[in-house]
């Protein structure tokens, strides 16, 4: 089967849906599909290209938004028409991530003009951003371009409950959960002289609490609540980019890592004691699902999680205040037996629901529908 999937980023860009384009395609070529990615190119990659058996075709766009407002929209030069109206010619299925970027619309129409199946992974729904005016542009795309985006699909995959919501609220096109993958040989637990080599290779404290954030250093992660929630109990280990809220500077005990390949993020999961994630407006992140694999006590908010698991016994859920996010973190630092319980049920959630063999099959048995 050829499979075309339509992404508005993809590697070298760093983010979590590139690493799950990259790995939902790359599990697809493995199973014997072919698959091409259209997606922007920003700097200086090759227009077309091969690697690890995927064709990769970047059309220019330029990246203003993201640099400016922390808002992840590249602008397409007009030759995204024509490229995804030559694929999916040339494809039987096809894949988009994002109902609001222009690649999905173009893909709606042409799908549609040519009777292609077409699929869309809506990773986030509505996301609120402090600007009152990016909000009430971001509403104004959706009740439009995006409704008849979703409008066009055979079927929407999300990630979590809260966007299967706001969803039903906008279309009436039938909905499923589609996790991602993770790579559980590559995200595993690390053994203490493991750990303890690792601290030392990255100058992290041998003899300090370890807490993890990874992600984006923006107001929907909530990093800056995070921060606040710091006490001298532990130190803070957050990885990603963008630029830091201002209460990080005059704190003690953080150590900023900018974003790394998947095989050093490993060993800083590795390094660390507890994940926190305290974001909203998510879906289900894949740095929650690479901390779970690493065995590590989840620190979250309860819509950015959903699994078969009706207990969530591998996590724990805040509210939304860095005083919950203090008094969550410091009871698991001094209960070695909790941390030990949830670390063991989280990696056992991840190996269990979480592998691309997993999304792979799932996809395309939702393509047979």
């Amino acid at each position: 089967m050829k499979i075309l999937i339509v992404t508005h980023y993809y590697k070298p860009h760093i983010g979590g849906i590139e690493i799950v384009a990259y790995n939902q395609a790359k599990e697809l070529v493995k199973q014997g599909h072919e698959v091409t990615i259209v997606t922007s190119k920003l700097h200086h990659e090759k227009a077309v290209e091969q690697n690890e058996g995927i064709i990769i075709v970047r059309v220019t766009a330029w990246n203003l938004f993201e640099k400016k407002f922390d808002v992840p929209y590249p602008i397409f030069s007009p030759r995204l028409i024509s490229t995804i109206k030559s694929e999916i010619k040339k494809n039987d299925i096809i894949h988009a991530h994002g109902a609001l970027y222009l690649g999905s619309f173009i893909c709606s129409l042409f799908a549609r003009i040519y009777k292609k199946p077409f699929l869309i992974t809506e990773h986030v729904g509505f996301v609120t951003y402090k600007s009152s005016i990016i909000n009430f542009v971001e509403k104004i795309a959706f009740s439009t371009i995006g409704k008849v985006t979703l409008d066009r699909c055979q079927k929407v995959f999300i990630l979590n409950k809260n966007t299967k919501d706001f969803l039903e609220s906008l279309t009436n096109k039938p909905i499923a959960y589609l996790p991602n993958g993770v790579d559980t040989n590559l995200f595993k637990p690390a053994t203490a002289k493991e750990k303890i080599l690792l601290r030392k290779k990255y100058n992290f404290p041998l003899n300090r609490k370890l807490v993890l954030f990874v992600g984006r250093f923006v107001q929907k992660k909530g990093v800056g609540l995070l921060i606040e929630a710091k006490t001298p109990e532990f130190d803070l280990v957050l990885v990603g980019e963008g630029k830091l809220p201002k209460n990080a500077e005059n704190t003690k005990g953080i150590f900023v890592l900018n974003s790394l390949p998947q095989e050093n993020l490993a060993e800083i999961y590795q390094a660390c004691d507890v994940f926190v994630l305290p974001s909203t407006s998510e879906g289900f992140p894949l740095s929650l699902q690479e901390a779970m694999a690493s065995g590590l006590p989840i620190v979250s908010v309860k819509e950015s999680i959903i699994t078969k698991s009706d207990k969530k016994e591998f996590a724990s859920f805040i509210q939304l205040s860095s005083f919950d996010i203090k008094e969550t973190v410091s009871k698991l630092l001094n209960d070695s037996a909790l941390r030990k319980s949830k670390s063991s049920a989280a990696r056992k959630v991840a190996i269990a629901e979480f592998s691309w063999i997993n999304h792979a099959t799932l996809f395309l048995g939702y393509t047979k529908e």
